[in-house]
């Protein structure tokens, strides 16, 4: 940990040192902004980040880790009039597999044009534009790899160049530690009359005490003609949903703070450049819907029971085969025993003895086909369990019960199923879904209230609250007419709700006005 501190000061202080390091690269000025607030709040390093969208600006590797879809938007105002404008969207295709897309915006004020002599002749306008495409996906248990496409375009006046380039990028994440690297600019184009640098950007992460973050960038920008060498530095302390920043490169100091929730994260950065101070703003929604911790462990546990018991069954398999063989061998053997077999006792007893055998292997053959049917029952009941269809669970661990009443894992199952199907659990989703519906969340609380009818299929007040969701969404869609239809079914199932009847009068009248209108 002490090396870690001194690695991270070393950064520090030699970043101030190059805080006047050269500049002057093409296109420097649109592809050295920042994607968001947050990094800007944490000095541009942010190589080794993962997990939003944003990461396709620095490293395209760093968006495989991204659960969600997920919408960013960026804005800053600039010197002199100028803004720049941020816009990024991501979408999983899978488990570490995902695509994205984004772009960025650099516009300029009102220029005055002139002529040689200095007369005023027009106002006119520059608009710089960066697009990026990346798609990134899993190499190993924890190595993410990813590949970017870029379109830069400059319009000044009549006056307008376009070019392409790439860039690609690995991400690795080892708990506490995550590590990035990637090359920018690999494709050797022009922009205009120059060329795009190719870059070499290094990253890395380090947790402190679950807290603390710290993240530092060696950036080696034009590689293959004069080397410039750059260093980035950022701390992020994170206190339950909201976070603190700071960070300095080789052109400002910065520092800002941020929220983060599950679907939505918003983020305030400042910098003081040396010719001003830029205020820094972000804003990322994420939808589609993750997996719980419960569930994923459910998923888990599934897995790696299939995988014992695709393993006992093709040991089962084998080792039938293997009975059948002995059993036809011996089945051949005992034909030429009882064409031997004559009144010697001697022969008698080994007669016997060779029967109590077969009758053994012959019941070994039974235990062991019981048992596969036992754990393919024990399979089915824990995908029924997974699906929530209870009773289909509850029929297979009966059947297992009934073939084997100590069995452990039927037993806790039993009880998981038990647990589940109790009206002291429908009764505790329904007032989840309550409280989500008083939340005005009333798409969760609409799949909320349906675990619960899951549980208890005759649950009246949670069939109600799924219309009542239903029809405030509708609602807010200025649906009145579907918004009154799930109304009147909720009157239907409660018709003594003085609540529901004040809304669905509400809406009628509110229907009345636009048909008058």
């Amino acid at each position: 940990m002490k090396k870690i501190f001194i690695i991270f000061y070393l950064l520090f202080t030699y970043s101030i040192i190059l805080a006047k390091d050269d500049s002057g690269l093409a296109a420097e000025y649109l592809l050295t902004f920042y994607p968001d607030a947050r990094s800007s709040a944490m000095g541009g390093a942010a190589t080794s980040h993962s997990g939003s969208v944003s990461s396709i600006y620095y490293n395209p590797a760093g968006i495989a880790s991204d659960f969600y879809n997920e919408i960013s938007f960026f804005y800053t105002p600039l010197f002199y009039g100028g803004k720049y404008t941020y816009i990024g969207y991501s979408n999983p295709l899978g488990p570490r597999e995902s695509i994205a897309g984004s772009i960025g915006v650099l516009t300029m004020g009102d220029i005055e044009k002139t002529n040689s002599i200095g007369e005023t002749l027009y106002d006119f306008s520059s608009q710089d534009l960066v697009f990026n495409f990346a798609y990134a996906g899993g190499l190993d248990d924890s190595t993410n790899g990813g590949i970017g496409l870029k379109m830069l375009s400059q319009s000044i006046d009549d006056y307008s160049i376009r070019s392409f380039s790439a860039d690609i990028g690995l991400g690795s994440d080892k708990g506490d530690t995550q590590y990035g690297i990637a090359l920018k600019n690999i494709i050797p184009v022009k922009f205009g009359e120059d060329k795009l640098p190719v870059s070499l950007r290094i990253g890395l992460t380090q947790k402190i005490y679950d807290k603390l973050a710290l993240s530092g960038d060696v950036a080696f920008d034009n590689i293959f003609a004069k080397s410039i060498k750059r260093l980035f530095f950022g701390a992020e302390y994170n206190y339950k949903v909201y976070f603190l920043r700071t960070g300095i490169n080789y052109k400002e100091l910065s520092c800002g703070f941020g929220v983060q929730e599950e679907k939505f994260s918003l983020n305030y950065s400042v910098s003081f450049h040396t010719l001003d101070i830029q205020h820094r703003f972000s804003i990322a929604l994420r939808f589609g819907v993750e997996p719980t911790e419960t569930e994923k462990r459910a998923v888990k546990l599934l897995e790696d029971n299939k995988g014992k018991i695709e393993k006992e069954e093709k040991r089962i398999t084998l080792e039938s085969r293997n009975l059948e063989r002995d059993i036809m061998v011996f089945n051949n053997e005992k034909e030429k025993v009882e064409k031997l077999l004559l009144s010697d006792e001697k022969l008698k007893k080994e007669w016997k003895r060779i029967k109590t055998e077969r009758e053994q292997i012959t019941l070994e053959l039974e235990n062991t086909k019981r048992k596969q049917e036992i754990s393919q029952l024990l399979l089915n009941a824990q995908e029924y369990f997974d699906k929530k269809e209870y009773s289909d669970s509850r029929d297979n661990v009966n059947k297992v019960l009934k073939e084997d009443p100590q069995n452990g894992q039927a037993l806790q199952l039993s009880r998981k199923i038990i647990e589940m199907t109790s009206s002291t659990a429908a009764k505790e989703k329904y007032l989840k879904a309550m409280e989500f519906y008083d939340q005005g969340k009333y798409t969760d609380a609409i799949f909320k209230a349906d675990e619960a009818i899951k549980i208890e299929q005759n649950y009246t007040e949670a069939q109600v609250l799924i219309r009542l969701s239903k029809a405030q969404n509708y609602i807010s869609q200025k649906r009145f007419q579907d918004a009154k239809y799930e109304l009147v079914e909720a009157v239907k199932m409660n018709p003594e709700s003085k609540d529901i009847i004040d809304l669905l009068r509400r809406i009628q009248t509110t229907i009345d006005v636009m048909e008058v209108k």
